[in-house]
C-alpha cells in the first residue's frame, strides 16, 4: 500500500509539472496577446474634418498626403469628414457646441479662427513650443497668435485681386497698370476692342478681392478694423466709402459682364479660358483651373492699383487647427506638422502654384516666384475683409456690399452695413 501512494505521489508530481509547465505556456501565449492588445491600444483615431477633402476639386492632393502620413504613421488612422465650404461654419460649430469626436479641423481666415475661439474658454489646443512651429515665416503665426500663444500652423499663401490673360495682353501691347487711372484707361481700351474687361459674377465671397485690395491700398489695416468694431471710425468713413464706389464703377461703366448678377464663378472663369475677358477677380489660388481651361494662354496676377500706393495682400487659404478636447494631443501634433510641414507644402504649392508659409521653402515656377515676391515684400499685409474680427459679420459687411454693387443707393448699403456692425458690438 505504502508503494502504491508513492507510485501516485510520484504520478501526481509529474501530472503537476505537466500543468505548470503547461501553465507557463499559457502565459507565454498571453503575454503576446497582451503585447498585441497594448499594440491596438496605441493604435489611435484622429477625426480630421475640413472644407478641403472635396475630391471633385483640390481634394487629391489632401487625401494623397493623409494616406502617405498613414503609412509613414501606421499606428495613427485619419477620419476624414468633409463638410461642405458653404456649410462649414455651421458644421464645426455644431461640432464643437455638440461635444462630436473632432481632433484636427480647418479655419480659412483669422475671422473665422477668431468666430470658432469666441465659443468657448478653451477651443484650440495651446501648440506654442512645438518644434515644429520655428519653421513657419513669423508674419503667418500672427493671426492664430493670442497673446504670445499660438493655437494654428498656417498651410499655403495666396494673393488676391486680379488674375489676366497675359497672352492677350502681349498680344494687345497692353501694359499691366500702375495706378488706378491706368487701371480705368485699360478697361476702356479692352472694351473698345469688344472685349470684357474683367469677369466678374454674383457669388457672395467674389467682389471682396477687389475692393477689399482696395482698402488695403488706402490703409484698412487691422487697427484700422478695431476702430469700426467699436465705434470710432463709421462704415461712412472715406476708406470704405472710396473702395466700393471704385468696385461700382466697373458696373456703371461696362466693364464687367453685363449679366454678371446671374453668373457664378466657374462661368466667370469660363469667359477668361474662352477670351471674352481679359481680367478676372480673384485669387492666385484660381490660376491653376483657368490654365486647364485654355492651354493656348498664359494666366498671369496682378494687384489692384491704388491712387498713391498698390499694397500686396496676403491671404492664408488655411490654418490647421487642433481641439483642446482631443483625447490623442502628441498624435494630432504629429500630424498638423506634417500636413503643413515643408515637404508637403512645397508639393501642394506646386499644384496648386501657391507659396508655402515655411521659411527656406522653395518651388520651382515663376508664376508661385512672383506671388512670393508679393506676399514676402515688408508691406504686404492680412488683406482687409480677413481683419474683421468674426465670420458672421465679415459676411454680413460682404452681403451689405453686394447689394450696393446690385444696385442698392450708397446711403442705403451705408446704413445697413452700419447696423451690422453696431449690432455685432452691442451683441458682444
Amino acid at each position: 500500500m505504502l508503494k502504491s501512494s508513492k507510485g501516485w505521489v510520484l504520478l501526481l508530481t509529474v501530472m503537476l509539472a505537466v500543468s505548470l509547465t503547461a501553465c507557463g505556456g499559457g502565459n507565454t501565449a498571453n503575454s503576446g496577446s497582451s503585447k498585441e492588445e497594448e499594440k491596438a491600444d496605441k493604435q489611435v483615431t484622429l477625426r480630421y474634418s475640413s472644407y478641403l477633402l472635396d475630391t471633385a476639386q483640390a481634394g487629391k492632393a489632401y487625401y494623397d498626403a493623409i494616406a502617405e502620413f498613414e503609412t509613414q504613421n501606421p499606428n495613427i488612422k485619419i477620419e476624414t469628414d468633409f463638410i461642405q465650404n458653404a456649410n462649414y461654419t455651421a458644421g464645426i460649430k455644431t461640432r464643437l457646441l455638440g461635444g462630436e469626436k473632432m481632433d484636427i479641423f480647418d479655419t480659412w481666415s483669422p475671422s473665422l479662427f477668431a468666430e470658432f475661439n469666441a465659443l468657448g474658454e478653451q477651443v484650440y489646443l495651446d501648440l506654442t513650443g512645438s518644434d515644429f512651429l520655428s519653421d513657419f515665416l513669423p508674419a503667418s503665426l500672427e493671426p492664430v497668435t493670442i497673446d504670445g500663444k499660438v493655437f494654428g500652423a498656417p498651410e499655403v499663401m495666396h494673393s488676391d485681386g486680379l488674375l489676366y490673360n497675359k497672352t492677350m495682353f502681349e498680344e494687345l501691347g497692353l501694359q499691366v497698370p500702375q495706378t488706378w487711372d491706368e487701371f480705368i484707361a485699360l478697361c476702356e481700351t479692352l472694351k473698345q476692342k469688344g472685349i470684357i474687361p474683367v469677369a466678374m459674377d454674383s457669388e457672395w465671397w467674389v467682389p471682396q478681392f477687389f475692393w477689399g485690395s482696395i482698402m488695403s491700398n488706402s490703409g484698412a489695416d487691422a487697427n484700422w478694423t478695431k476702430k469700426l468694431e467699436s465705434g470710432e471710425v463709421k462704415v461712412s468713413d472715406p476708406i470704405f466709402v472710396d473702395a466700393i464706389q471704385k468696385h461700382k464703377e466697373l458696373v456703371e461703366k461696362g466693364y464687367v459682364p453685363k449679366e454678371w448678377t446671374g453668373m457664378k464663378h466657374e462661368q466667370s472663369k469660363d469667359l477668361v479660358g474662352q477670351g471674352k475677358a481679359a481680367m478676372i477677380i480673384t485669387g492666385t489660388w484660381d490660376i491653376p483651373s483657368l490654365m486647364e481651361r485654355n492651354t493656348d494662354i498664359d494666366i498671369d496676377f496682378m494687384m489692384v492699383p491704388g491712387n498713391e500706393k498698390t499694397v500686396p495682400n496676403i491671404n492664408i487659404g488655411t490654418y490647421r487647427v487642433i481641439n483642446a478636447n482631443t483625447e490623442h494631443p502628441e498624435e494630432a501634433k504629429k500630424f498638423i506638422s506634417f500636413m503643413n510641414g515643408k515637404v508637403n507644402q512645397e508639393k501642394l504649392a506646386l499644384g496648386t502654384l501657391a507659396v508655402p508659409s515655411i521659411a527656406g521653402s522653395k518651388v520651382d515656377n515663376p508664376v508661385v516666384e512672383k506671388i512670393a515676391a508679393v506676399v514676402t515684400r515688408d508691406d504686404a499685409t492680412l488683406y482687409w475683409p480677413h481683419t474683421v474680427s468674426t465670420e458672421s459679420l465679415q459676411v454680413k459687411i460682404l452681403e451689405g456690399v453686394n447689394k450696393y454693387l446690385a444696385g442698392q443707393s450708397l446711403d442705403d448699403a451705408i446704413a445697413e452695413i452700419q447696423k451690422s456692425v453696431d449690432d455685432a458690438r452691442n451683441n458682444r
